[in-house]
């Protein structure tokens, strides 16, 4: 393993617990390149980068990051974990605190979401148990075992859980550097990966090591892959993720860049779709958008979008052009909606659903409506006893919701629904379970946008959390963990990002720390 005294730094700057303070090299031209932000290779002078040198170099500290660089250190690994962000922890911090695998095993994952990579499945289902058992032995602040072995608790608050990884790799001799983002990866005259350029507050630094780990947490808040594979209506999106409440995203791609930068390849499937959840529709001001704002229920309502029109069958997620099904969810409903005008749709429902489906329960704002969270933010809403007061209520919401269309599809539904042939009506809602008519009033609804939370596409990796090339190789020297893995679920089908993060991290973690590191040694590859 490497030499903390001798070979950790190669220049004379000196390294902080979470920032480097010595002056950096010559400066470096920026460049936008498919919508990422990067430095040119040859606008950083290799000789005047502050370099440094440790066994792991891990990109990117939320969930699968931090528990890749705690599992690489406890196999004898000496690691340094960038961040992009001023904190670490990413949407691990802001999430309910359940880690999971979205089902119980394996099988049900192929049942349930046959889209995605059978063998990163695999790996899901095999390794959060392991991961669970790493978390125990070193007395993480994780639940007990439940009923199910791919799902474990971390409580809330989660940034506990965070705060526990940070300290224990911080004691353990890690070196955590902060507002630290990844430009680019270095080779090599063999293409074997053997570190990284990172951009520190002081400017560029170079840290060469045995294996970098990539977990930098996909690229939701990039608004041309957006664009390029999901949406045209980016700037509608809330980032229901680490980027809310007026924040930065900083889930831009960037391991994906510098990976596909040097010939990595992408994920057979899942970029045409992400996971989220509906948010309170601007001017709504929120700040825990991830639990308390989001309506889980939507395959209980009736859906509209802001012409009034019903625009996917609630209760089975048949997304727009791919004919296929995935299991009743809101999270369908909310990716249909990115499609819609200003990624927006009503959600609609009655007095039953309110009571039985729309509260918040054990969620940090208390025993209130989703309703009332809604009107509180300050997003459009509407209660009224009858449906014809309802839809004057949302046309006077001034957003091209026509009361007198709003109400013709209400009433079409539900006398659809009351005579039992929902599944007949031009836009079908074909399970019985959620075709239910509104019946007892009082009715309510309210307008959301689409949120996302994270991207399904990313790279292609094998289960030992290498990233292949587009040869289909693995690329020596470089791993990833968490969202930065693509297509373990696809198709609006959700498994569970911390479960990703947790069994990647432990996968990738280990395998990096073994990693013997380049054959062809360390002098870079020029280009």
């Amino acid at each position: 393993m490497a030499n903390n005294d001798k070979d950790r730094s190669a220049t004379d700057s000196r390294v902080s617990r979470r920032r480097f303070l010595g002056v950096a090299g010559a400066g470096a031209a920026a460049a936008t390149v498919g919508g990422f932000s990067n430095v040119r290779a040859e606008s950083v002078p290799v000789r005047n980068i502050p370099e440094h040198r440790t066994d792991v170099v891990v990109a990117g500290a939320g969930m699968g990051g931090l528990t890749a660089a705690v599992r690489a250190q406890s196999q004898g690994a000496d690691v340094f974990l960038l961040e992009k962000a001023e904190d670490p922890g990413g949407t691990m911090r802001e999430s309910a605190g359940t880690i999971h695998g979205g089902v119980n095993s394996y099988e049900e994952m192929r049942e349930v979401c046959p889209w995605g990579d059978a063998g990163l499945q695999r790996a899901l289902a095999e390794g959060l148990p392991q991961a669970y058992s790493f978390y125990d032995s070193i007395d993480a602040p994780i639940g007990p075992p439940t009923d199910s072995p791919l799902v474990r608790n971390i409580g809330r608050p989660p940034v506990a859980f965070s705060n526990f990884l940070v300290n224990r790799f911080e004691s353990q001799g890690g070196t955590l550097l902060t507002e630290t983002p990844l430009l680019r990866l270095v080779k090599n005259a063999q293409d074997e990966v053997i570190g990284v350029v990172a951009e520190g507050p002081d400017g560029p630094v170079r840290i060469l090591a045995n294996a970098v780990i990539l977990a930098t947490g996909g690229w939701a808040g990039n608004a041309e892959m957006v664009h390029r594979y999901i949406t045209r209506e980016f700037q509608s999106l809330h980032q229901r993720n680490c980027g809310y409440a007026g924040l930065q995203p900083p889930l831009t791609g960037d391991g994906l860049w510098a990976a596909t930068n040097i010939g990595a390849a992408l994920s057979d499937g899942g970029f045409d779709s992400f996971y989220g959840h509906l948010l309170p529709a601007r001017p709504a001001q929120f700040t825990h958008p991830l639990i308390d704002y989001s309506l889980y229920h939507g395959q209980w309502c009736v859906a509209l979008n802001v012409r009034g029109e019903r625009f996917t069958d609630e209760s089975r997620g048949k997304l727009s052009g791919w004919g296929v099904e995935t299991s009743p969810s809101e999270q369908a409903v909310n990716v249909e909606a990115a499609y819609q005008p200003d990624a927006a749709a009503a959600y609609i429902w009655d007095h039953e659903i309110n009571e039985s489906q729309a509260r918040v329960g054990v969620q940090v704002l208390g025993d209130i409506d989703k309703y009332d969270a809604f009107r509180q933010a300050g997003a459009p809403v509407a209660r009224a006893d009858t449906l014809e007061d309802l839809a004057d209520q949302m046309e006077r919401w001034g957003r091209g919701m026509p009361a007198e269309k709003v109400l013709r599809e209400l009433t079409e539904y539900n006398e659809a629904a009351r005579n039992g042939r929902a599944a007949a009506l031009p836009i079908p809602k074909e399970d019985p379970q959620y075709a239910l008519p509104l019946g007892e009033p009082p009715y309510y609804a309210v307008l959301g946008q689409t949120g996302i939370t994270g991207s399904y596409g990313a790279l292609k990796a094998n289960p030992q959390g290498q990233v292949l090339s587009r040869t289909t190789r693995p690329i020596p020297g470089l791993y990833a963990a968490g969202i930065d893995i693509g297509n373990i679920a696809a198709n609006s089908q959700y498994l569970g990002f911390l479960g990703y993060g947790a069994a990647f991290g432990y996968i990738s973690g280990t395998n990096a720390a073994n990693y013997s590191g380049p054959r062809g040694g360390w002098d870079i590859a020029s280009s």
